[in-house]
């Protein structure tokens, strides 16, 4: 409505007054959006970022974030690389200085409405500002990975050119022949509710009683330190089986046999942990049960929160799960029973002859 009283239609540059149907808390710096447009959500982001102040960018420093007519705390919470204007090629670097480009992942203390540059301008347009001197110290495009794809994200980093692996006094066939066992990794994938921690935790024991060394990651465990800071974005998933794996693959180096219950819904993401561990010692275990049966077996409620929209980016609900087409074993937990499911996946590991 206006002063001159309800209008049918608004554009640009009207100003008006909207009165909405639900009592919303709606504040200068929010979006209306239409419900098949929705922009996305979240407090951590990755963007091309220019430097413009004299003093270097701080990594981990608060800034303010401005975006659209919103303003928000948040901090650069790492520098993935700066871009060599003369090469365009990226290069590790500890900070930007005046002029220089990089690409940043920023963290901000609350979940902001934005598009990837490339499709809007408006919403995927940011400045930083120094908290002190209220200047504009940088100004970012916002990377949609979806649409612009993640060549250089952090799986593909590489470490500094300083750091070089160290090699013990142990060989891996000692540590064999040690445990009676060859290294594997057994990584569980399934929908929330398949079964997937209960049958990891069963194998672990079955193993444990065979005089074997196993252990357990299990995804809700995980996000109890290791990787607490990330949220459910399909960014921060990968980057959570990204770590994860890297665990797993210490586990086997060292000689046992990594446990992995995660839901892990990106094929992708499922490949490039097979290719990091080794085809030799990776075995894709998926769950089948369908998402009717998850269902019914949720004590925490988690499907029906995904539902009222409550948790966001919920695979199976609210995201996509990509059923492996290259499981070494599919088992149908809503058909057979967790001993069986062990039973089948140690019969594999006999088998492959990882176990004796």
């Amino acid at each position: 409505m206006t002063f001159d009283g309800e209008l049918e239609e608004a554009f640009a540059p009207m100003a008006v007054t909207l009165t909405l149907e639900d009592e919303i808390d709606v504040s200068r710096g929010d979006m209306l959006v239409h419900p098949r447009n929705v922009p996305r959500s979240d407090e951590k982001f990755d963007a091309m970022v220019v430097w413009m102040d004299e003093q270097p960018m701080v990594p981990g420093k608060g800034y303010l974030i401005k975006h659209a007519n919103l303003v928000v705390p948040g901090r650069i919470s790492t520098l993935r690389y700066r871009v060599d204007v003369n090469t365009l090629h990226s290069e590790n670097a500890p900070t930007l200085a005046l002029n220089e480009i990089g690409r940043c992942a920023l963290s901000l203390d609350r979940p902001i409405a934005y598009d990837g540059y490339r499709r809007n301008r408006s919403t995927g347009a940011f400045v930083v500002i120094d908290r002190i001197t209220n200047g504009t110290v940088a100004a970012g495009m916002i990377l949609d990975r979806n649409v612009e794809g993640d060549g250089a994200s952090v799986w593909e980093t590489q470490p500094s050119e300083h750091i070089q692996e160290s090699a013990g006094q142990v060989t891996l066939e000692e540590r064999s022949a040690r445990f009676g066992q060859k290294p594997v990794t057994v990584w569980i994938t399934g929908l929330t509710g398949s079964g997937k921690t209960e049958l990891a935790f069963a194998l672990e024991r079955r193993l444990f009683d065979e005089g074997r060394t196993a252990m357990v990651l299990d995804g809700q465990n995980m996000r109890t330190g290791l990787t607490k800071d990330l949220g459910f974005s399909k960014e921060d998933r990968s980057e959570n089986i990204r770590r994860s794996y890297r665990v797993a693959r210490l586990l086997n180096d060292a000689g046992i046999i990594a446990i992995c219950s995660f839901v892990a819904p990106d094929a992708e993401v499922r490949q490039r942990v097979r290719e990091g561990i080794g085809e030799d010692r990776f075995v894709l275990v998926h769950l089948s049960a369908p998402i009717e049966v998850c269902r019914q077996r949720d004590p925490r409620g988690l499907y029906d929160k995904a539902d009222s929209g409550e948790i966001s980016n919920f695979p199976g609900v609210s995201a996509p799960y990509d059923p492996p087409d290259r499981a070494d074993l599919v088992l149908p937990t809503h058909e057979i029973t967790i001993a069986e499911c062990v039973e089948q996946i140690m019969g594999l590991l006999a088998e492959r002859q990882l176990i004796e």
